[in-house]
């Protein structure tokens, strides 16, 4: 009957009840084993109380070692090293005495944060990616890899964009939810430009246009603390397997275009999320049906992209945008106001409020004006840029205060030529004020009242010389003296 091994229990125990002082006989009594199993296990474990490292292993300073092993020094290089200075084994049990002797670290205590179904959706850019060669030019392009997981059930979403600015971004956000069919509560991103402006631990500073995107899309914004990609796990792990499964495959396929690369990709993410997961028992597909239910609808229209800029009110109720005004009411006059424009629409904002909206004018020098955003006309008397124009036009000359006078009294509403007399009364800064008087009284005989006209006669201007007539010499006759003599 061959003798089954006892217990790590049962051996402790004997070794606690000897150094008690107890027999080998009443050792076995106590813990209902035979004699011989006792005396099998009395006598190893004081060699194992004894055991010693072997002679070579006790004259290494394995405080070095450990700390070299620590900055991931190769086992092979630090044996070579060693073995110049001390007699050492063979390589393998060089090894093995290193793993014996090396400090055991406190596994690492992690706690899984649940996410409900929806809750939360995370994105990030792999660091790795896929080149693309353009045979027509010989032209090899890099790309970005764009990732985005559900936290509750996995459900992968990646493509290849061209890079990782503010376009792509937002545009892999836009096909991201319409992969999904709906949009999760907020957003867990890692700290990229186009998603974080400012990097902060407990203030992080959003992009502006990505705040706004996710404002489109009713979600909040949630970035990852710096440097810490166990806040987004679910990602990191998306990351991780399309990085060490997708790209072996492809590895010897050359793709010669974005769309033809992100084809391959979304069919490899079909296969995944449709494969059973060993640690949960189904499929990301399966998790997925159950979450979108707690999905938000999708806005009518996709996001279209916007850019920021700040910009003032100026005295004539405009703000200046791609060289064209734009009016706001005049409440705003002086004040510092936010434009969110694209090629199409800009929007004026003040403090969060928007205030106007108007179609962008693709024309230069021109006003897009609404007539409601002026002030009463009964207030134009009392304006103070009104009559500090007109007082500063009188400075220079009658001609130019006439100038100003017919500009405001145009049959327009008076704030519309306020921009203009202030430049008209500017031109004295470029022109003597005799030229400047000239060049109003000009325009006002032509009825010509353009800016470019008045600024060319000024220009052009020149002061008349004296009007004094040359008296001819006064020649006295007797002192004539004509060739060829007297005629007698």
């Amino acid at each position: 009957m061959t003798n089954k091994r006892k217990p790590m229990v049962t051996q402790a125990e004997i070794s606690r009840l000897k150094a008690l002082g107890h027999s080998q006989r009443q050792v076995a009594k106590l813990l209902s084993v035979h004699r011989n199993t006792v005396k099998s296990y009395w006598d190893q474990t004081i060699l194992k109380e004894v055991s010693q490292d072997p002679e070579w292993a006790s004259e290494l300073d394995w405080t070095y070692i450990n700390s070299e092993l620590e900055n991931k020094v190769p086992l092979n290089i630090l044996f070579e090293e060693l073995s110049r200075k001390n007699e050492l084994p063979t390589y393998s049990s060089f090894c093995r005495m290193c793993s014996k002797k090396r400090e055991k670290k406190l596994p690492e205590i992690t706690v899984r944060v649940y996410r409900s179904p929806g809750e939360s959706v995370e994105t990030d850019y792999a660091g790795n990616s896929i080149d693309i060669y353009h045979p027509s030019t010989g032209e090899i392009q890099s790309t970005e890899l764009f990732v985005a997981t559900m936290s509750n059930s996995s459900k992968i979403y990646a493509e290849f964009t061209a890079s990782q600015k503010l376009e792509d971004w937002i545009s892999s956000h836009n096909r991201m939810f319409s992969f999904l069919g709906g949009v999760p509560k907020f957003e867990i991103t890692d700290n990229l430009k186009s998603a974080v402006t400012k990097p902060h631990r407990y203030d992080p500073e959003i992009n502006r246009t990505f705040y706004d995107m996710a404002r489109h899309y009713g979600m909040a914004i949630d970035p990852a603390d710096p440097a810490s990609p166990k806040h987004k796990p679910n990602v990191e792990k998306s990351v991780d397997i399309i990085q060490s499964d997708f790209f072996p495959r492809v590895r010897n396929h050359t793709f010669t275009s974005i769309h033809e690369l992100n084809k391959s990709l979304w069919s490899y993410l079909e296969e995944k999320n449709a494969q059973e997961m060993k640690d949960r028992g189904a499929s990301r597909d399966f998790f997925f049906e159950e979450e979108k239910k707690y999905l938000s609808p999708l806005p009518a229209v996709p996001y279209e992209i916007f850019h920021w800029k700040k910009a003032k009110v100026h005295p004539d109720c405009c703000f200046q945008f791609n060289r064209n005004f734009y009016s706001v009411p005049f409440q705003y006059v002086g004040k510092e106001i936010e434009l969110k424009f694209n090629s199409k629409m800009v929007y004026a904002y003040f403090e969060t409020e928007q205030i106007k909206c108007h179609c962008v004018s693709l024309a230069h020098g021109h006003f897009v004006i609404d007539e409601k955003d002026y002030p009463e006309k009964k207030l134009i008397d009392t304006n103070f840029h009104i009559q500090h124009a007109l007082k500063e036009s009188k400075i220079i000359g009658e001609n130019v205060y006439a100038m100003a006078q017919a500009l405001f009294k145009m049959p327009r509403f008076p704030l519309k030529n306020l921009r203009k007399v202030q430049a008209v009364i500017s031109l004295g800064k470029k022109h003597s004020p005799v030229a400047l008087e000239h060049a109003c009284s000009t325009a006002l005989e032509l009825s010509n009242y353009n800016y470019h006209f008045i600024n060319s006669c000024a220009k052009n201007y020149r002061e008349p010389k004296d009007n004094k007539t040359q008296l001819a010499p006064i020649r006295q006759k007797e002192l004539i003296c004509l060739q060829g003599g007297v005629r007698e």
